[in-house]
């Protein structure tokens, strides 16, 4: 008698042993009967599946068991020996494979910025609709004064939105700068009034020449002539070792037509050759009062406020100028400016 146990089930089969060698019975299945509670001390047993069926002959190799030759001598009254057959469970079936998920298409690509899409603008140039090679003649630009040469557009693709940019040559006196005249505002009577408050922005890059950094230069002007340099707030650069600054070389904004005479503000911000930089200024003036902020790349840098302005500055008109003007002994080095624009709202630098 044997019992067969198949991934933990139980059988109960009968078998004739004959010797089969030395070492070796041969085992053949007489006849199969279904488990018997008994059997098993009471045990529940489940019922075999269809699939967990054997053949009812097996052959197998088995160790010798004392009195097994014996009793195959003595024919069919020998009372068959038990053991359990341990069987190896079915191999278990690989999972069925996941249906492959179809590739999500790529994020749409955002839309590309617009230096000039910005609201509130008074004006806005990318200096790419300007002829190469020329002083900008488009609106709001004023024309070049005489004997200056020293602003022109650059089409060699140092910009920043396209492929055309102001690039400041050597030289330059502060009424060479581009500049251009703010629209006034209109009061709630419908009266043209002095503009209060602007936004500027304009990308700058500087040329490698070392002497830009070794002279007192401006980038950016605001003032109330446009062929005179006083009274005005001027963005510059402030070299190392000069009488102003000294100590924190780099950006600065000085203002001019003070009550006191002017004012200078150092940011100890150095601009890197070769690198375009964002810089954005608010400018505010209320009565004799003048508040300015100077940002790079959208970080503050420097602030004032409650600047006492004098009686120069009760103009109506406000002046822009863009490029580079020198006040130093120096005029060497290049400088290009892109993406020109002042507004009466917060221009970005850009997406």
């Amino acid at each position: 008698m044997a019992i067969i146990r198949e991934n933990g089930r139980y059988r109960s089969c009968g078998y004739k042993a004959y010797p089969g060698g030395s070492a070796l019975v041969l085992l053949f299945a007489v006849g199969c009967v279904s488990t018997d509670e008994s059997l098993f001390g009471g045990a529940d047993v489940p019922d075999l599946r269809p699939d967990d069926a054997v053949e009812s002959t097996v052959q197998t190799a088995a160790p010798v068991i004392p009195g097994a030759e014996g009793a195959a001598n003595a024919g069919e009254g020998a009372e068959p020996s038990q053991q359990v057959l341990e069987l190896a469970p079915l191999p278990a079936q690989p999972p069925p494979a996941a249906a492959a998920l179809p590739e999500a298409p790529p994020p749409p690509a955002p839309p590309a910025f617009e230096p000039c899409a910005s609201p509130g603008l008074l004006l806005c140039d990318t200096f790419e609709d300007e002829a190469s090679g020329a002083f900008p003649a488009l609106a709001p630009w004023l024309p070049e004064l005489s004997g200056c040469g020293t602003h022109r557009v650059d089409a060699s693709g140092v910009s920043v939105s396209g492929s055309q940019a102001l690039l400041a040559t050597p030289g330059g006196y502060p009424e060479c700068m581009l500049h251009a005249r703010l629209p006034a505002g209109m009061s709630p009577a419908g009266m043209l009034e002095q503009r209060d408050e602007v936004y500027v922005r304009s990308w700058v890059r500087l040329g490698p020449e070392p002497e830009l950094l070794e002279n007192y230069l401006t980038l950016i002007e605001l003032g109330a002539r446009a062929a005179q340099d006083d009274p005005e707030l001027r963005i510059g650069l402030r070299p190392a070792g000069g009488s102003l600054c000294a100590s924190a070389p780099g950006l600065d904004v000085s203002v001019s037509g003070l009550q006191s005479g002017s004012a200078t503000g150092c940011s100890g911000f150095a601009l890197e050759p070769e690198r375009w930089y964002c810089l954005q200024a608010h400018v505010k003036r209320q009565a004799r009062n003048l508040d300015y902020e100077l940002s790079v790349d959208g970080a503050g840098v420097l602030s004032a406020s409650g600047v006492r302005l004098g009686p120069n500055w009760n103009d109506r008109d406000w002046y822009l100028k863009v490029g580079r003007a020198a006040y130093g002994e120096s005029a060497a080095g290049s400088v290009w400016h892109d993406d020109v624009a002042v507004g009466q709202e917060p221009v970005p630098c850009g997406p």
